[in-house]
């Protein structure tokens, strides 16, 4: 729960905000830390060109984690509490999988805009939510797994223990693996003990928590596209101008596609650093790796039907028909 001071302070802040969208700065709030990969790129590059457009009359400052933790932080958005939300949707899955289906959904930015998925997903958040959707960024890359032993004669998890977020249940029970919860934190230590077998993580960034050190293999294909989402709280975004929604949007949009292209690189010269570091690719069976995607992606959109209701069932049929998901 939130320290009474910090209550305090935001309900200030929103007095203040109600007399001039400029009274403050804005606040976004991050489900990560500024040292993760995707901060820098699309949080902080989305604060930065907000400003620079707006001739610094649009300001936002993030707040990370620490402030409040990642998979609490739809409902003080929502509320007011904090402007924008920089997360992903595996994080609220306890209130909806509506944005956690972007991660089933081909990353080309273009298609993904000119399709309707968008609106789809925007008309859910803010009926369900109090939340304007304002964008959906792509890494450029999906998720793998982090294995102690090569994959066996089976082509799959079989007999494997796997450390695995709600992002991956689907997909590890799917593969004959045994899921395990941990917190992230502890995925080092666990691999390094034996605890697990392996882990379940996206395919950029497992570099810069030295898992190399206690993981020898990385499993391909790999499957799935990692996505950040963007939200701002509707109450705000309807008190902004006309013309200051218009340049938000459109920061969003280019960003979008420009920090998808960064992230490319970004993605391309981690995966050469992780064999140089010693990790070797162990591939699945021909069988199973010709249906990882569809495995991957048949789990998220059972968690957008069974979450998200009637839009999320629209959502995963405009994808299918669009040809935007791997079923």
């Amino acid at each position: 729960m939130f320290k009474k001071t910090l209550v305090s302070g935001v309900l200030v802040a929103t007095v203040a905000f109600a007399g001039s969208t400029q009274a403050r700065p804005m606040t976004m709030l991050s489900s990560w830390e500024a040292s993760y990969n995707a901060v820098p790129v699309f949080a902080e590059g989305f604060m930065q060109e907000v400003k620079e457009r707006s001739g610094g009359e649009l300001e936002i400052n993030m707040r990370g984690p620490e402030t409040v933790p990642p998979f609490e932080q739809l409902q003080p958005v929502s509320s007011g509490m904090f402007d924008f939300l920089f997360t992903h949707g595996a994080y609220h899955l306890g209130e909806t999988g509506m944005a956690f289906g972007m991660d089933a959904v081909q990353d080309n930015p273009e298609e993904r805009r000119e399709s309707g998925i968008y609106e789809l997903i925007d008309e859910h958040y803010q009926t369900q939510h109090n939340l304007k959707l304002i964008g959906v960024f792509s890494a450029a890359s999906g998720y793998h797994f982090l294995l102690r032993e090569p994959i066996g004669d089976s082509g799959d998890l079989s007999g494997m223990s796997i450390r695995a977020s709600a992002t991956y249940h689907d997909m590890v029970q799917e593969l004959n693996g045994a899921v395990v919860t941990l917190p992230a934190s502890e995925i080092y230590s666990a691999l390094d003990r034996g605890v697990v077998d392996g882990a379940a993580w996206p395919v950029f960034g497992a570099m810069d928590y030295s898992w190399y050190e206690v993981a020898d293999y990385m499993t391909r294909p790999t499957f799935g596209i990692t996505n950040l989402s963007l939200f701002m709280n509707l109450d705000r975004w309807n008190a902004l101008s006309e013309k200051d929604q218009e340049l938000i949007l459109e920061v969003a949009q280019d960003l979008e596609v420009s920090g998808r292209e960064h992230f490319e690189t970004l993605w391309a010269e981690e995966d050469v650093a992780m064999q140089e570091a010693g990790l070797e690719i162990t591939e699945f069976g021909p069988e199973t790796a010709s249906q990882v995607d569809a495995i991957f992606a048949a789990g998220i959109w059972k968690q957008v039907r069974d979450r998200s209701g009637p839009l999320g069932a629209d959502f995963h049929e405009r994808a299918v028909e669009k040809g935007l998901t791997a079923e």
